[in-house]
This record gives structure tokens, C-alpha cells and sequence, in this order.
């Protein structure tokens, strides 16, 4: 019996070390000094984030805020990244999208899906970009480049610039 017990844990102790990809989160705010509704108008069209988002030298869309309508953007470093709409409550000044097709050169990040949300702080606004992704690399053993710090780090920093920007734009706008 020992023997059966022995060789159980030698065959099957690396699937308990192997295990693929956890979702991980990345949740960044920004208090805005400014009304709600110039904020959200700043933000609601669903293809124009390079208006505002520093880190885009372009984005353009089709089908407007309509659910299953995309945007490509295109980094300043010239890779592009094409993510699709899947819910927009103008109402409630908040919409959902998720990456279509991935480009890990782009961000490092094998899918993705995320709410935007505008909601009234105060006097201001705040602006919430919640995400929930999967690392670049969905094996075992990840490059460094394509494992989850590099994916969290990458989308905190892509959410990050894109609100201070924002708070920066709409505040010395007045």
C-alpha cells in the first residue's frame, strides 16, 4: 500500500504544481474636481478614448456605444489593441468592454474585461477603470515579460496615465 501511495505522489505532484493562469484584478480611481456630466462627456463615446488617454496616438470605432461595437487603439509605440463593447448604461454613466484580439506587445495580456464608471463625489466626480485579465502567456511557466506582474503592472499602468491625464485635462480646463 505504501508503495501505491509512493508512487501516486511521484506521478501526480507536478499536475499539483502545474496550474494555469488566475484571473488577476486591477482597480484604479481618480477624484476629478469638476461637474459628473462634463466628466462622463469628456469619456462616454466609447471610440474616442485617445481624446483624453495620453499613452494613444489614435482610436477609432464603429457602431458608436451600441453593445458589440469595437474600437482599435493604436499605442504610440504603433502596436494596436481591438476591444469590443458589451454593456453601456448611459444612465448610469458606466460601460463594459472586453479585449476582441490580443497583441501582447501591446499589453501584455492574453484577455481582458473591464467597466469604465462615472459617479458624482461631492462637488466633483470620481472615475473608477476596474479590470479583471489573464497573464500574456497562459502556461505553466511564463516568460517574466508575459507572466501576471507584468500583465497587472502593464494594465495599472495604462489605466493610471489615462485618469491622472484626464484629471489633469478636465480640472485646468475649468
Amino acid at each position: 500500500m505504501k508503495s501505491i501511495s509512493l508512487l501516486a505522489v511521484i506521478l501526480f505532484a507536478p499536475l499539483v504544481l502545474a496550474h494555469g493562469p488566475t484571473p488577476q484584478k486591477v482597480v484604479e480611481a481618480v477624484e476629478i474636481a469638476a461637474p459628473v456630466e462634463r466628466v462622463w462627456n469628456a469619456v462616454k463615446d466609447f471610440a474616442a478614448i485617445a481624446r483624453w488617454h495620453p499613452g494613444l496616438a489614435a482610436s477609432e470605432g464603429n457602431d458608436g456605444n451600441a453593445p458589440g461595437a469595437r474600437r482599435t487603439l493604436r499605442l504610440r509605440n504603433g502596436e494596436e489593441v481591438v476591444e469590443e463593447l458589451d454593456a453601456y448604461d448611459e444612465a448610469n454613466r458606466e460601460y463594459a468592454y472586453r479585449l476582441r484580439r490580443e497583441n501582447v506587445k501591446a499589453i501584455p495580456a492574453s484577455s481582458y474585461s473591464a467597466v469604465f464608471k462615472v459617479t458624482a463625489a461631492g462637488d466633483g466626480a470620481r472615475v473608477e477603470w476596474k479590470s479583471r485579465l489573464y497573464r500574456g502567456d497562459t502556461g505553466n511557466m511564463p516568460p517574466e515579460e508575459l507572466n501576471d506582474e507584468a500583465a497587472v503592472r502593464a494594465m495599472q499602468s495604462f489605466f493610471r496615465s489615462g485618469l491622472d491625464h484626464l484629471k489633469t485635462m478636465l480640472e485646468s480646463s475649468g
